[in-house]
């Protein structure tokens, strides 16, 4: 498999549509960012671009931009890696930002690979890359879910053993699916390595009746990141600060990602007062 200069190298030398200096390879493997808030806060607070999926799109400059100047510190990708990674790195840098993760659905995984991940993650300074999605017919059964943790066994060392972490974002349906009383999602922790197959825990794909602090707990040291809805149309929290302390006690939960819920389309204000609101969670 080729080494991380050869992923460089390729991902850059593919990106010929964007102008990039001739020097940028090695200024990308030295200079992750620009200083900024990210680097001087222990929490970080990331926003989830699936949000502003049709901005992005149009024009990723002004999508960017106005992600920084709401005062978030970093940036999760999800369905939108047909744009080269080259492009979205130069913006983050441009407006102090760093990649705190990816998505891919786990039909990209068997049909794509590993490889070209590797190399888009490599490009845009991320270390983090996520199963998101499971497709329909992929769930419903035990069998199911037992060959996905089997899969996620095989990727994981992988991607670990080429610098980057492996983590799962749920939605919903893996606390909808039961077998033998168990959550599906319990089923495919309690058969994937602990130190390999984390979670990113979407508390809104929670249903209601789970304590969700009592699952961060169970969770423990696999709780990467911790997925919080956006305030509501009425301006109410979406997140009790309970939820934010036991995230915190894992010791291993760096990033706290604001996730719009489509079909809600919350103002600039809402988005701003959600990450005012947050960080003051996070720094009690």
């Amino acid at each position: 498999m080729s080494n991380r200069r050869d992923f460089l190298r390729k991902s850059l030398a593919g990106a010929a549509a964007v102008a990039v200096p001739a020097s940028f390879a090695n200024d990308v493997a030295a200079n992750p960012a620009s200083p900024s808030m990210q680097d001087f806060t222990f929490y970080k607070i990331g926003y989830q671009l699936y949000g502003i999926r049709d901005m992005l799109a149009e024009n990723p400059d002004n999508a960017m931009k106005l992600v920084s100047k709401l005062g978030f510190e970093g940036v999760e990708y999800s369905g939108m890696t047909d744009t080269p990674a080259i492009k979205f790195r130069l913006l983050q840098n441009k407006y102090n930002l760093v990649c705190c993760g990816i998505h891919y659905g786990l039909t990209e995984y068997i049909e794509k690979g590993l490889e070209p991940k590797m190399e888009y993650n490599y490009v845009l300074g991320n270390k983090d890359i996520a199963c998101h999605w499971l497709d329909p017919p992929q769930r419903g059964s035990l069998e199911n879910y037992l060959s996905h943790a089997k899969k996620f066994n095989e990727i994981a060392p992988v991607l670990k053993s080429n610098g980057f972490n492996f983590y799962y974002h749920n939605h919903g349906f893996e606390f909808t699916d039961v077998f033998n009383g168990k959550f599906a999602m319990d089923i495919m922790l309690e058969n994937t390595d602990p130190a390999l197959f984390l979670m990113e825990l979407h508390i809104a794909g929670i249903p209601e009746g789970t304590n969700v602090v009592e699952y961060i707990h169970k969770l423990g040291g696999r709780l990467l990141k911790l997925h919080i809805p956006v305030l509501d149309r009425n301006g109410n929290v979406a997140i009790q600060q309970e939820i934010i302390d036991a995230a915190k006690k894992s010791g291993s939960c760096k990033w706290y990602i604001i996730e719009q819920n489509v079909p809600d389309k919350p103002t600039c204000e809402s988005l701003a007062r959600s990450v005012e609101i947050l960080r003051e969670m996070l720094l009690k």
